[in-house]
This record gives C-alpha cells, structure tokens and sequence, in this order.
C-alpha cells in the first residue's frame, strides 16, 4: 500500500470522525453557511501550516492554477452545497446510495479529461466496493415516502454532488501532475476557491446571511465545530490531495467512499445497533479495497 492510498484511508477515517460533529451545528447555521464558515477557518488554518513548513511550492503554471481554481468551485462550492441540498430534501440514506457511485464516475471522467485507464483489477474493485457501500447503507426500513418533485429534486442534487466531487478529484490531479506543487498548496487553492464562490453566493441569496456565517452567531460549542473544522477539512482535505497526488483519483475515490462505513463502525463502538446488512457490506466493501490496493 502505498502514500495514495494510506492517505486516502486516512482521509476517510477523519471525515468520518467530522462528520457526527458537524451534525451537530446544521441547525445553528445552513448549509450555504456552514460550508462558509469551515472554509474560512480551515483555510485559515492552512495558511498558518504553509507558514510553518516553509512550504512554497506555489503552481507556476497558470493552467495548474485553473485546474485548481476549477475544482474548488466545482467540487466544494457546487458539489457540497448540492450534497447539503440532497440530505435536507431526500435524506441522508437516498443520498449516500447516490454518492456511492462517485469512484464510478471518477473512473470515467479519469478517461475523459486525462486520458488514464484504469485495470481491470481496479474496475473490480471499484465495483465490489460500491456494491459494499450500498449494501451497508441501505435503509433498515422502508424510507418515508416524498413528494415526487422533492424526490427528483433530491436525487438530481445528489447526482450532481457526485459529478462535481470526482470531477473536481480528476481536475486536482490534472493541476498536480502537470508540475510539482505541493498537496497543501492544492488543498489551499482548491479550499479558498471553493468558500469564495458560496461567499457570492449567500451575498447574492436573501435568505441567507453573511455576518451570520462569518461571526457564527447563534452557534453553540464553538470549540467542538472547530474541532471538526480541523480535522474534517484541515486535515482531511490535505490528506485528500496527498492521495490524489500519488495515486489514481478514481481508486482515492473509492477509498473516500468507505467513510459511511467508518461511521457505522464509530457508532458501533457506542453501542448503536448494527443490522446484518452492515457487516455484509462493510466485509464486501473491505474485499474491494483489498482488491484496489492489490492491483
């Protein structure tokens, strides 16, 4: 197993630990305002990291600066605020069945704007990981049905998260591979690209306000949303660039999309109860991985 892929396991293992913590504060601000509010503060965060290591592996080049500034926009400002949109109309469960597929359209996409194919062996792996992750999440009971516009409204939002994140993985390794910047300045561009275009857009929008995401009023326990600032997007979106920078973005993917899985385990460990459905999937979703890291 090599630097990719121990980060991308990594990275997964810290969003998935974020991820009950930043639960706790979507009722305090929205979506729009949460994505706001842990893009400053993490990039914040980067900056005082890039002062400390010296690192000034800036991009020289102004296509990697493009691919960058590209995949912030598309893969934080559009792909997370249409993920927030999915969970608040359909749901969490529909939504990660739909997120499921994302390693799938990284794979494509990896064709299309690079023009990388992968082995079959990784295909394989890509498919039996999938097949674990839907397995695992899938509903303990049946779902409460939706309105049918809200239902098509909900699952086009969690198509397009999808589409945007593994584009915006397939764009961040077209930046990194073009010359040697460092995952930290990627992770950095990427990050502050990404928190300005929802900054525009909550300005823009009414019901949203700015002051609020900016200030954090309202917000209670705000050492516990730094917290997860920290670690679910300091940490985990520059550990999401070191394994983009040196492994497949599809098979980093794959990896990322084993965090409901580590969430399930955490709950686990707290005594939540576990359906056979999660062990069947989380085992065929580990046999995936195996296989990925294998090829």
């Amino acid at each position: 197993m090599g630097i990719g892929e121990s980060a991308a396991i990594l990275a997964a293992g810290v969003w998935a630990s974020s991820t009950i913590l930043y639960k706790r504060f979507s009722h305090h601000l929205s979506p729009l305002e949460l994505n706001l509010c842990k893009g400053m503060i993490a990039g914040f965060m980067m900056l005082i990291a890039m002062l400390a290591l010296q690192d000034w592996q800036s991009p020289q080049q102004i296509s990697s600066w493009y691919w960058l500034i590209a995949s912030g926009i598309l893969g934080i400002a559009i792909g997370d605020s249409a993920y927030f949109a999915a969970l608040r109309n359909v749901g969490a469960a529909r939504t990660l069945i739909v997120e499921s597929f994302a390693p799938a359209i990284a794979g494509l996409l990896n064709i299309l704007m690079l023009g990388v194919y992968l082995s079959l062996q990784a295909w394989l792996g890509i498919v039996i990981t999938t097949v674990g992750v839907l397995i695992a999440v899938k509903p303990k009971q049946l779902l409460p049905t939706v309105e049918k516009q809200i239902y098509y409204k909900g699952l086009s939002f969690a198509l397009l998260a999808a589409l945007c994140q593994a584009a915006g993985i397939v764009m961040s390794k077209g930046a990194m591979q073009e010359e040697g910047v460092s995952s930290l300045w990627a992770a950095l561009i990427r990050l502050l690209s990404g928190t300005f275009a929802v900054a525009l857009v909550i300005a823009w929008m009414r019901e949203h306000n700015l002051g609020r995401a900016i200030r954090m009023r309202g917000v209670e326990g705000k050492r516990w949303l730094f917290v997860a600032i920290f670690f679910g997007t300091f940490i985990g979106l520059w550990l999401q660039l070191v394994s983009v920078k040196y492994t497949d973005p599809a098979i980093a993917q794959t990896i990322f999309a084993t965090a409901p899985l580590m969430v399930m385990t955490i709950g686990f460990a707290k005594r939540e109860p576990i359906t056979f459905n999660m062990v069947l999937g989380g085992c065929l979703a580990l046999v995936g991985v195996a296989v990925l890291l294998l090829g």
